[in-house]
């Protein structure tokens, strides 16, 4: 009898001790899991370049790789060799014309040109560095489904990635081996067509490559925008712009009644969704625009009132939108604060853009880390860009047109950046033209 009941005894010790075993070896894999997520932070060579983007094209023609800068234009991807400062096709093939050839037939045969083997003209293309790998996203043009490439660095090899179907891709970016989207499908629900706009991702490196909703817009909002993407660490940030169902037509008399003007903020790794509000603000005023800097975020209040002030505030916030406090006060409205990770600038690009500002007075105050203004300066006075320049690097290489209808030259300069020197005068003593 008393050894049974050692017996047992020592069977009981002996499940205590794996469950004890057990609930040990969970913690280390569940720290092991942890340590194995990226800082909330910019990640130089996985995350979205957000200080190459141009203004409101959310989709980017230029990424640095880690072999250097790649620039799209065209139907073509080209790398800047830094060491020779050469513009090159982004194909190795030692039989291809790469951008001279002529033979329509042959197009697709060079890697660094994206036009589809079926001759289909391409949609509105984006680049985007990730992980060693460029990819590209071509939208798609009438008949010619969105399509998205992989492209090594090196220029030896182009594939087809992912296609759609029945669907129109609008805004896009790709932020740590995921591709974030907006995806547009028109659908015949009982006679009447009804649109279905929805933010998906997809990951790259998952070979199963399934699509995965990310937010969902109502069904009864007239959708003029869902998208404005930006990523930052674990956080990706979009905006709706749309109307809410109306009766009378919206004019702009009473369309403040029914405008539908919201940021969110995604948590990645919570795989959660969360309206960004700030404090105090009237039914008139809405967040127009996000910006990154410092670890966090920089949020503009726009007041849509008629009669509404010239100015307007400026916000600071945590990553998750949390904790928002005025950052500066009074900032002329259309004005927009950009960041390349190490200075931010203050320009109103979008002020000339929209014609309320000269073309001759665009200017760029740059500031600190103390929030010192330190320089300003306007953009070179030899070629033309639209709206904001990209900023991002020290040493930037930015591409212009030479603005005649008529003619197709084209090129790349590179921008070495000495913030501290220009007073106010273009970047012209520190830009170079690249050998094409």
């Amino acid at each position: 009898m008393r050894q049974t009941e050692l017996s047992r005894e020592w069977k009981m010790m002996q499940k205590i001790a794996a469950v004890f075993c057990a609930a040990i070896l969970l913690a280390v894999l569940c720290a092991a899991c942890k340590s194995k997520e990226l800082p909330d932070t910019y990640i130089e060579g996985s995350d979205y370049q957000y200080m190459n983007m141009e203004s409101l094209r959310f989709t980017l023609r230029h990424v640095r790789g880690s072999k250097g800068p790649y620039v799209l234009h065209g139907d073509y991807i080209y790398f800047i060799d830094e060491g020779s400062n050469l513009i090159l096709p982004l194909c190795n093939k030692a039989d291809c014309l790469h951008d001279q050839e002529t033979d329509p037939e042959k197009y697709a045969y060079c890697n660094a040109c994206m036009l589809p083997a079926d001759g289909f003209p391409t949609g509105q293309l984006g680049i985007s560095y990730c992980n060693g790998v460029l990819y590209c996203l071509d939208d798609g043009f009438n008949a010619s489904p969105p399509t998205l490439y992989r492209l090594s660095e090196d220029g030896s090899k182009k594939e087809q990635v992912y296609q759609w179907d029945n669907c129109s891709i609008n805004e896009w970016l790709i932020h740590r081996d995921v591709l974030y989207f907006t995806k547009q499908v028109h659908e015949n629900i009982d006679g009447k067509i009804k649109e279905n706009v929805q933010l998906m991702s997809l990951s790259l490196t998952d070979p199963a490559k399934k699509e995965k909703p990310v937010f969902s817009a109502d069904a009864d909002l007239d959708i003029f925008t869902l998208g404005k993407p930006k990523a930052y660490g674990n956080h990706l940030y979009f905006q709706i712009l749309a109307y809410t169902p109306s009766e009378e037509e919206i004019d702009d008399d009473n369309f403040l009644t029914y405008l539908y003007y919201k940021t969110f903020v995604y948590d990645i790794l919570n795989d959660t969704v969360t309206e960004i509000v700030l404090p105090g603000t009237s039914q008139t005023e809405f967040i127009s625009s996000l910006e990154l800097w410092n670890d966090k975020i920089l949020l503009s209040s726009f007041d849509f009132a008629p009669g509404g002030t010239a100015e307007s505030d400026w916000y600071i916030a945590e990553l998750d939108g949390s904790n928002p406090e005025i950052f500066m006060r009074d900032v002329p409205k259309y004005s927009s604060f950009v960041s390349d990770g190490t200075y931010l600038y203050l320009t109103n690009a979008h002020k000339v853009a929209r014609g309320e500002e000269d073309e001759d007075n665009l200017i760029y105050e740059v500031f600190d880390n103390n929030l010192e203004k330190i320089d300003t300066f306007k953009p070179p006075t030899t070629i033309i860009f639209h709206e904001i320049l990209p900023l991002g690097t020290d040493v930037m290489y930015l591409q212009y047109s030479s603005g005649d209808e008529n003619s197709t030259a084209w090129g790349v300069v590179q921008w070495d950046k000495q913030i501290g020197t220009y007073h106010g005068d273009p970047i012209d003593k520190d830009v170079v033209k690249i050998k094409r």
